[in-house]
C-alpha cells in the first residue's frame, strides 16, 4: 500500500517540474503588458516574463514573438520613466537590443525592425532632434523594410506620420504628409489612439485647431482603444497636454 501516494508524489513532483521549466507561455506575458492600463508595475513584470521565456526557449518563432514584444514593451517603460522612476534612454537601449535579437531570430518578421526604430526615434527625441539627426537614415533603414513586410500595420503607418511631423522641414517634415499618414493608420485600425493623438498634433503644426480639437476630444472620450494601456498613460494624456496648448487659438 506504499506505492499509492509515491506515485502521487511522482505526479506531483513531475509537475512541479514542468511547470517549472516553462515558467511562463508567450500569451501570459503579452496580457500582462497588455493589463497595465491596472497599473506601471505590470510593466516590468512584463519585461521579467519575457526573459524567462527568452532564457527557457529553444522554439524561433517563440523567441522571435518574445523579443520583438519586450522591445515594445521596453518602450513603453521608457514613457513612462518618471512615474515609474527608470532612465528613460537605458528602457530605450534595452528596447532597441530586444528588436535586433528579433531581427536576428527572423529577419522577414515586420515587427522587430519596426520596435527597433521606434526605440531608436525615442532615443532621437530625448537627445533632441539636431543631435539626433544622424540616427535618421538607420531609422528610415528599419521602418522602411518594416513598413516593406507589413504595409498596413497601423503602426507602422503611424510612425511614417509622427516622423514627417516632428522632422524640421529641411530634413524633409511636412504635416501634412503626416496627416496622410494617421490617416492610413486609422484606415488600417480605427480604434488606434495614439494615431489620433499625434494626428491632432499634426493638425495643429499645420495650423488647423478646429480639426485639431476635433480628433483630440474625440482621443479623450474614446471608449474602445487598442491598447487601453496606452490610451490611459500614454494617449489621453497626451491629447489633453495638446488641446490644453490651444485653449487660446482661433
Amino acid at each position: 500500500s506504499m506505492r499509492k501516494p509515491t506515485m502521487i508524489m511522482m505526479v506531483i513532483m513531475t509537475f512541479v517540474f514542468a511547470v517549472k521549466s516553462y515558467a511562463f507561455t508567450l500569451k501570459e506575458a503579452e496580457d500582462v503588458f497588455y493589463d497595465y492600463d491596472k497599473g506601471l508595475s505590470y510593466l516590468q513584470k512584463s519585461i521579467d516574463m519575457f526573459d524567462q521565456i527568452v532564457k527557457e526557449s529553444k522554439d524561433t518563432n517563440v523567441l522571435y514573438e518574445a523579443y520583438w514584444m519586450q522591445s515594445r514593451v521596453y518602450l513603453t517603460l521608457g514613457d513612462q520613466a518618471e512615474p515609474t522612476h527608470t532612465d528613460a534612454l537605458k528602457d530605450y537601449e534595452a528596447g532597441k537590443a530586444a528588436g535586433e535579437q528579433a531581427i536576428k531570430i527572423n529577419p522577414k518578421g515586420a515587427m522587430g525592425y519596426f520596435w527597433y526604430a521606434a526605440n531608436l526615434g525615442r532615443m532621437g527625441q530625448v537627445k533632441g532632434i539636431l543631435n539626433s539627426l544622424f540616427m535618421l537614415p538607420t531609422f528610415r533603414k528599419n521602418l522602411d523594410e518594416a513598413y516593406r513586410l507589413a504595409p498596413n500595420e497601423p503602426e507602422v503607418l503611424e510612425a511614417y506620420g509622427e516622423m514627417y511631423n516632428q522632422l524640421p522641414w529641411i530634413a524633409g517634415g511636412s504635416a501634412s504628409k503626416a496627416i496622410d499618414y494617421f490617416k492610413r493608420s486609422l484606415k488600417s485600425d480605427p480604434n488606434f489612439t495614439l494615431s489620433m493623438a499625434e494626428m491632432g498634433s499634426a493638425y495643429i503644426n499645420d495650423g488647423k485647431y478646429e480639426q485639431a480639437r476635433e480628433i483630440l476630444e474625440k482621443v479623450m472620450n474614446f471608449e474602445t482603444p487598442t491598447y487601453r494601456g496606452d490610451w490611459v498613460w500614454y494617449d489621453k494624456p497626451l491629447a489633453k497636454r495638446l488641446l490644453d496648448s490651444i485653449k487660446d487659438k482661433k
